[in-house]
């Protein structure tokens, strides 16, 4: 099989929501990879009886290492020719699938594309990236109009709204397998290092859909903790990249503080509130 797009979904513990999660693109003509994280529960049987009529899936299993791991054995295993993720609790809207292979042919294979998500079920939608519906951004345009979304809000925080060329990302860095919070930033800090063009396009193709039982979702002092130092370490780099960038202006640097101390303080306030 080789398929021009693969989706690759970490799967830990996802017995409530997976088969909604793979039903929600196996009819599409993709390569669907289920990583399943060292799950204890039914995610690897409900899994496998989902394959009996699903030919395009594909199941992997790994000892727990979190979704980052998960993301890595999934892009080493995939034939698309792009890759894209979805979260085992979440599901892409049905239209998503024609609409990327519409805009790789329309804008001749661009490195990344980049839409949009909503939240459910209080309705979030994210802002917007541009006013204009879909834009294509060449590199030499990234400083001024790519590169500062990364410190002037969460625009280009998450992983699972790109699509993204497989080439490009097979040559990521995944070593820092250990992360557990930031994970999606951290890989995207160096796909848009080494993109020559990104497409930005205002579709909302991304359900994000709470779930108490995830484990995003763990509050326990020790998981904080780890959140905590994980935070400081992804924003930190923050400081790299913009010199990197060449963008590392007095009012950029401040923009950086900024971001590192809102995020360090909303994970300590909730250690706080756990001790107290």
């Amino acid at each position: 099989m080789n398929n021009k797009i693969s989706i690759i979904i970490p799967a830990y513990n996802a017995q409530k929501t997976i088969e909604r999660c793979i039903k929600s693109i196996s009819n599409a003509e993709v390569e669907i990879i289920v990583v399943i994280d060292g799950s204890t529960d039914e995610t690897l049987k409900i899994c496998n009886n989902l394959k009996k009529d699903i030919s395009n899936l594909r199941i992997i299993q790994q000892e727990n290492k979190g979704a980052y791991e998960a993301r890595k054995v999934g892009t080493k295993n995939a034939n698309g020719n792009y890759i894209m993720f979805l979260d085992s609790d979440d599901v892409y809207e049905t239209n998503i699938i024609e609409r990327m292979e519409e805009l790789i042919n329309k804008y001749n294979n661009p490195d990344i594309i980049r839409f949009r998500y909503r939240k459910i079920p209080d309705g979030y939608e994210q802002y917007k990236y541009n006013d204009k519906d879909e834009i294509k951004i060449e590199k030499q345009d990234f400083i001024s109009k790519v590169y500062p979304m990364f410190i002037e809000g969460y625009m280009l925080n998450s992983l699972w709204t790109n699509c993204i060329k497989k080439e490009l990302i097979q040559n990521i860095n995944f070593d820092n397998e250990d992360i557990r919070y930031g994970e999606d930033l951290l890989v995207n800090y160096q796909l848009f290092s080494k993109a020559n063009n990104v497409v930005f396009v205002n579709d909302i193709l991304y359900n994000y859909i709470y779930n108490p039982d995830s484990s995003t979702s763990d509050r326990t002092i020790k998981t904080l903790l780890k959140h905590l130092e994980d935070s400081i370490f992804v924003y930190s780099l923050l400081y790299q990249y913009i010199a990197k960038w060449n963008i590392n202006t007095e009012e950029n640097v401040k923009k950086v503080n900024n971001r590192l101390k809102k995020e360090t303080n909303t994970i300590i306030k909730l250690i706080k509130n756990k001790i107290v």
